[in-house]
């Protein structure tokens, strides 16, 4: 733990406190300038707006559709097994790929959706439009985590009691009234667990990004990962980068705290 873990860790910590780049004589002590000119700044406050962005909307399109699949597996129609084989192929592919297929297949030139935007009378700017960018992004990151979703909801839907059910049903209780007041009372352990892994997931999300809209159309798709990676490899400002790292990890801190207090870790 100490050295995979706390060591850097503190490296990290030392880095953002410290004058560390390739022009710089030495490493010395600089105090809080790097988290000055680095995280408090108009161009981090957007990058954290944008992973907000991906959090919220990201959270609501994977649940929901995660949700849609679990219970249609649940309730084990014939090839369920074949289906849920198929629905958890996305999560055994590798990030970086994934996003350079998607990138391939949303080209303005190449790819199959160009041809059949052609062929329905639409071109919508998946590259060139803020608001595309990110919603390419947000099916990107749906396409790959929603069996994650699903696979969760599917175990908790497994191991719920029938009793309530078959009681709410026998009183004569509709759809929505045993969702609301029976199904998702007994999911939320697993909902929240389900729902705080995927925020921190998507808040540090960076692959699919790099390798898709490479943060564009300009600053769109920069999230804080992407901002403290161009930060550290790009401008070569190794303190600025890890301040911004180290300030994204404080933000995220109490999502932790969360996830270790309800998993009793």
């Amino acid at each position: 733990m100490i050295v995979v873990g706390l060591l850097p860790i503190g490296y990290a910590v030392w880095m953002s406190v410290s004058n560390q780049s390739p022009t710089a004589p030495s490493a010395g002590f600089v105090g809080l300038a790097n988290y000055v000119a680095a995280v408090f700044t108009p161009a981090f406050g957007q990058a954290l707006l944008v992973t907000l962005i991906l959090v919220v909307f990201g959270l609501i399109i994977q649940f929901t559709f995660g949700y849609l699949l679990a219970s249609l597996l649940h309730r084990q129609m014939r090839g369920y097994q074949i289906a849920r084989s198929i629905l958890l192929v996305p999560m055994l592919l590798t990030p970086v790929i994934v996003g350079l297929i998607f990138k391939f297949i949303f080209s303005p030139d190449l790819g199959i959706i160009f041809f059949v935007q052609q062929a329905i009378g639409v071109n919508l700017p998946w590259f060139s439009d803020p608001a595309f960018a990110r919603g390419l992004i947000l099916i990107i990151d749906a396409w790959m985590h929603i069996p994650f979703v699903m696979l969760m909801l599917l175990a908790g839907m497994a191991s719920m009691p029938q009793e309530p059910l078959e009681s709410a049903s026998i009183d004569g209780a509709g759809w929505w009234q045993t969702l609301r007041y029976i199904t998702l009372p007994m999911l939320a352990p697993i909902i929240t667990i389900t729902l705080l892994v995927r925020t921190v997931d998507t808040a540090r999300l960076f692959d699919i990004i790099y390798t898709s809209t490479e943060g564009g159309p300009g600053l769109a798709t920069v999230t804080a990962s992407l901002s403290a990676y161009e930060r550290t490899f790009q401008f070569y400002e190794f303190g600025q980068g890890a301040a911004m790292a180290v300030a994204l990890a404080v933000i995220m801190f109490p999502v932790y705290f969360l996830y270790v207090r309800l998993t009793k870790v």
